[in-house]
């Protein structure tokens, strides 16, 4: 597996993770698979670390 594959299988969990605990059910239940990897390529491009993207776009739904 590819450090991407990884980074990108670490970044879903998480965010499913920060869903689950605010909204009380995961992800999948309030965005799509598209969202998700749209919001990984922001979070590859961006810098930022991916807790305070995936914080801010949770909030946001």
């Amino acid at each position: 597996m590819s450090d991407l594959a990884r980074e990108r299988i670490k970044f879903i969990t998480e965010l499913h993770e920060v869903f689950l605990v605010n909204k009380g059910f995961g992800a999948f239940a309030y965005v799509s698979i598209n969202d998700v990897l749209a919001l990984f390529e922001h979070y590859l491009a961006s810098g930022e670390p991916a807790k305070k993207i995936i914080n801010r776009y949770v909030h946001s739904i």
